[in-house]
């Protein structure tokens, strides 16, 4: 009998020596994708976050711009008011009506500086603008401002200076054009998650406010609305706020049986 003796050689690729080249190419192949995967997730980041950082520097930008043109409206009209004291030697009321002048100027110039304020410090705000417009369109003006006791008012917060211009818009082409009995009435509720500001005059309404104004000057725009609204767009549009801040404007227009206007109704509703 004849003995055969053999041996049968692994195959090339599972030589130890090949196995750890192909291990070593592996590895760098993956640390090579790797790292070019890493740079390109930076890159697109920091795109982002330059992308982020320009919106909400325009936003912010336009936000104070906006808030710096609303700001001079409402003091040339407490001016004038003043002035017209002056002239006419009323110096008890002209005193008067300058210390809180000076108190909403304070506080005006506080608020534009926060993003958000406490409904508390809103209302003390709008009070103390109300007042004001009371004396100037001679106390043939009345106002309320009525609460839920159940709101926390220091605790709910909202953007600065948010309400005042459709408050001044009610007044200024809503209850300026009416004769006697002007009456606005500022109404807060929560419902849910939010806070509805109803702002209600008895005015001549908006479609006779329009045509009013066209009379005085051609295509008339609100100033105050139409800033506000570019406000409100702005803030919906901004990602830091877009998840925790929703804003909504309605109008209603009251109308009697004779379908004759009765004033005007504007909802704000605000996710708080």
């Amino acid at each position: 009998d004849k003995t055969i003796f053999f041996e049968i050689k692994k195959p090339w690729y599972l030589i130890n020596g090949v196995i750890f080249i192909i291990f070593c190419l592996f590895v760098a192949l993956f640390f090579v994708f790797y790292k070019l995967r890493i740079n390109i997730l930076n890159r697109k980041n920091k795109l982002l976050e330059e992308k982020y950082n320009l919106e909400k520097q325009v936003s912010a930008s336009m936000l104070k711009a906006i808030k710096s043109q609303m700001n001079p409206h409402f003091f040339y009209n407490a001016l004038n008011t003043i002035q017209s004291f002056i002239y006419s030697n009323d110096k008890q009321n002209a005193s008067n009506y300058l210390a809180k002048f000076s108190k909403l100027t304070r506080t005006i110039l506080e608020m534009s500086e926060l993003d958000k304020i406490s409904l508390t410090e809103e209302i003390n705000a709008l009070n103390l603008y109300l007042d004001l417009e009371k004396v100037r369109l001679n106390d043939d003006f009345s106002f309320e401002i009525n609460f839920e006791s159940s709101l926390n008012l220091d605790f709910i917060k909202i953007p600065s200076m948010l309400i005042q211009p459709y408050v001044e818009n009610a007044i200024k082409h809503g209850l300026l054009h009416k004769k006697r009995n002007k009456v606005l009435r500022l109404n807060f509720v929560q419902e849910q998650n939010f806070l509805l500001v109803e702002i209600e005059d008895n005015g001549v309404g908006r479609k006779k406010s329009e045509a009013l104004n066209s009379i005085k000057r051609e295509k008339h725009k609100s100033f105050a609305t139409d800033a506000n609204l570019k406000r409100i767009e702005l803030i919906n549009r901004s990602k830091e706020l877009d998840s925790k801040t929703k804003f909504d404007v309605k109008y209603i227009d009251k109308m009697d049986e004779n379908n004759l206007s009765l004033g005007t109704i504007v909802i704000l509703k605000i996710l708080i």
